[in-house]
């Protein structure tokens, strides 16, 4: 049977990571170093100022894009790009911001949910987590769903190589330890794998690993009802409306799939916020289907529940990073 295509906000790139999973405290310095210097990633001194090794400068770089929190601006044909923080890192990064420390496992399940988002830069985790029927992630079988899907696309092809590159650095990002080895030293797992702590993935006794059905059911509620109704935006972004709890459970990108929850938990997280939000609400519709309502625009609704609880960062800082998620990105193909 062919596999399925990616759609066309999953961007054609592998390995830009550097093989390395996002770190504790590198989105963080990535913002602060950039805040201070746009031509950060051309400079000759990036290594000492960013006080890791240059094939971590790569990574640092990748995974500020990946994540929306910088885009890339080239002023002028064949000129080096500027990189610059978008608002919203501003409103997560800032001193005064979200949670400039990702503190708050409720800050990693929205930095998962940005990565899986449109315009996606990781084909492997959108596959894995989007695409894919298997929840027992064997290296062979999702390779052979990414390389797939690749062709399926129309795209350039890759080795098979920089597609296990991938689904390596994937796995080490949201296992807490290497499957099939022993547990590494804690430290390292503080360090090297933040994501870890969400859940999502785990070894088996067999050495593979195991996609979570239900990780996301601990996820905020806010969290959770932010990316239904960011989901909801993509189709209807500026005006009210409604769409079916089973498609936001559902379809390949919703938050069901992607945050890996279940119904009666997202139920329940739409409830929770409905009671404190009035333009939000779950009714019926004629044929008895369950559907989410919101009497406002979602996309300014989603960032109103997700700022208040932060907070609201977004007056205290003088930030609109939901104008930026409408508009989508400058450039991200670093």
């Amino acid at each position: 049977m062919p596999i399925p295509s990616f759609p066309p906000h999953v961007f054609p790139l592998h390995a830009r990571h550097g093989s390395y999973s996002p770190r504790y405290g590198w989105l963080l310095k990535t913002y602060l170093a950039l805040k201070e210097d746009p031509h950060l990633f051309t400079s000759a001194d990036a290594v000492v100022r960013l006080g890791v090794g240059k094939s971590m400068v790569a990574s640092m770089r990748f995974w500020s894009a990946a994540f929306r929190l910088s885009d890339e601006v080239r002023h002028r044909p064949g000129a080096a790009r500027d990189v610059i923080p978008t608002d919203r890192a501003r409103w997560l990064l800032e001193d005064d911001g979200a949670d400039p420390y990702l503190e708050s496992d409720g800050s990693l399940w929205l930095l998962h949910w940005w990565l899986l988002s449109p315009s996606c830069m990781v084909p492997a985790w959108y596959y894995t987590f989007c695409m894919s029927p298997w929840t027992r992630l064997e290296r062979e079988r999702l390779l052979h769903g990414v390389r797939g899907a690749a062709v399926s696309s129309g795209w350039r092809p890759t080795s098979d190589g920089m597609i296990q590159r991938d689904i390596d650095c994937m796995l080490r990002m949201y296992t807490p330890v290497h499957p099939g080895r022993e547990p590494q030293a804690v430290v390292e797992n503080i360090f090297d794998r933040p994501f870890s702590t969400l859940g999502l993935m785990s070894p088996d006794l067999e050495g593979t690993v195991q996609l979570s059905r239900q990780a996301g059911n601990r996820a905020p509620a806010a969290v959770l009802t932010y990316a239904c109704l960011a989901y909801a935006a993509r189709y209807q972004p500026d005006r009210p409306g409604q769409m079916a709890l089973s498609r936001l459970l559902h379809d390949d990108a919703g938050p069901g799939r992607v945050m890996r929850v279940e119904s009666r938990a997202l139920r329940r997280a739409l409830e929770t916020m409905a009671r404190t939000h009035r333009a939000l609400d779950i009714v019926e519709d004629g044929s008895g289907q369950e559907m989410l309502t919101f009497s406002t625009p979602p996309l300014a609704l989603a960032w109103e529940v997700l700022d208040g609880l932060y907070g609201d960062v977004r007056q205290r800082l003088g930030v609109r990073p939901e104008r930026e998620e409408e508009a989508g990105p400058t450039e991200t193909q670093p």
